[in-house]
């Protein structure tokens, strides 16, 4: 390393008698270092570059073939350097670009609620001009205000805040208000899933799904029910869950290779400095810098990919500590599936090898659960299935009903009220 600082010459030295050179700068104190023969009539070593002179006047006269190699160190890398003019001015240039970027925007970071696109709001944004790129002061936040309000109906405000090269645009969203529907209180109860019926506790309504019978999800169990004494519907219901996996685990290793790719990002310009990667199976990891001081933001970003180079390597299972895990995770998913309100009729456990040597675990829970489901009617519908069931069938009468037993609210009194007013005005 200090050698590298002062600056040293590699020389080649060709002809006869080398070792007796050799002693020869020794006697006169020249270092020399990093001697490597090359040939027979030839060899290589290092000199420091304040020996040279000395060097110089000790070869002087001599018959051997003696040529600099290379120079190398800080010394002669300036002296290149100061040649190079023009690289000189282009750094001042760079650094003045540098200043310039601090008045434009580098990047816009933008925080938006659940339920606004964050997209939409940038392409927006970036439309109005705040974009990387944008001189600063030419941003007015009021007019970008007033029209990304008018362009989302369910934004409230937008906070705009600049600090440094970064703008950090916050969107508030407008407080959602529920829509209030008018509801009837008279619906079918269905299915809300597959079973076999147990038992029916028909409150209101009729009942249409007999005990034993097996019903599908949406299938009518109960109809003209009234939501304020709502029918329960008793089923067997079956739970399945199956998990498999199989005996051997591959599992990629790394093999200690790798390379690297290295992508500069100025702006919205992307250079990549490429490498060839010759590797059957990798992994990536992507690791971004950015140069920064305080709350400025340099317009250069670097990602460093590194590529390393993996093999697949075969594990082996333990059966019944695999079949033990497998049987957790379906337990697991039957807790998080099954109702709270369900209650346990049986479960059963199996499990079988298929022909790619993958252990499938299957766990079946029959259940007891209420699988009522309300499905309300518009007051046209509720008034059509009255109409049908007060109409008698053929060779039957109608069935008298009591309306002072109904409740209050039901549409079936004011279906009633509609036909006695209907009736009075042909009186009259």
């Amino acid at each position: 390393m200090i050698s590298y600082i002062r600056g040293y010459y590699i020389i080649t030295v060709e002809g006869i008698g080398l070792e007796k050179f050799l002693n020869h700068l020794i006697r006169n104190n020249i270092r020399i270092y990093n001697v490597n023969r090359t040939s027979n009539t030839k060899i290589e070593f290092c000199i420091d570059r304040q020996d040279m002179k000395v060097f110089k006047q000790a070869y002087r006269g001599s018959n051997y073939d003696i040529k600099v190699k290379q120079k190398t160190g800080v010394p002669f890398f300036l002296k290149r350097i100061y040649k190079l003019k023009g690289m000189w001015i282009c750094a001042f240039i760079s650094l003045f670009l540098l200043m310039m970027t601090s008045m434009f925007v580098t990047d816009v970071y933008i925080q938006v609620p659940e339920g606004i696109k964050k997209e939409e709001v940038r392409k927006e944004l970036y439309n109005v001009g705040l974009k990387p790129g944008v001189y600063k002061k030419n941003i007015d936040r009021k007019e970008i205000r007033d029209h990304m309000m008018l362009k989302f109906d369910d934004i409230a405000y937008i906070s705009i805040n600049v600090k440094g090269t970064n703008i950090f645009v916050t969107v508030t969203k407008k407080a959602e208000t529920l829509e209030s529907k008018e509801q009837s209180n008279y619906c079918n109860i269905i299915a809300e899933k597959n079973g076999i019926i147990e038992k029916v506790i028909p409150r209101s309504g009729n009942q249409i799904a007999d005990v034993g019978k097996i019903v599908q999800k949406g299938e009518v169990l109960v109809s003209g029910a009234n939501t304020k004494s709502v029918p329960e519907v008793w089923a067997s219901t079956f739970y399945e869950v199956s998990k498999s996996e199989n005996y051997e685990d591959t599992i990629k290793e790394k093999t200690g290779n790798k390379k690297r790719v290295y992508t500069i990002n100025f702006y919205d310009k992307k250079y990549t400095l490429r490498k060839n990667i010759k590797y059957e199976d990798y992994s990536v990891e992507n690791k971004d810098y950015k140069i920064s001081l305080g709350n400025y933001t340099f317009p250069v970003k670097i990602k460093v990919s590194t590529f390393h180079e993996t093999k697949d390597v075969k594990i082996k299972k333990d059966k019944e500590k695999l079949k033990k895990e497998l049987s957790e995770q379906a337990l697991k998913e039957l807790e998080y599936i099954i109702p709270a309100s369900a209650r346990f009729v049986n479960v059963e456990h199996d499990y079988k090898v298929n022909k790619n040597m993958m252990l499938e675990y299957t766990i079946t829970a029959q259940m007891s659960e209420n699988i009522a489901k309300i499905d309300n009617l518009s007051k046209a519908e509720a008034e059509q299935l009255i109409r049908e069931e007060n109409t008698p069938k053929d060779g039957e009468e109608a069935v008298p009903q009591n309306p002072d037993k109904r409740p209050i609210n039901d549409i079936r009194n004011e279906f009633k009220e509609k036909e006695d007013k209907k009736e009075d005005k042909k009186d009259t």
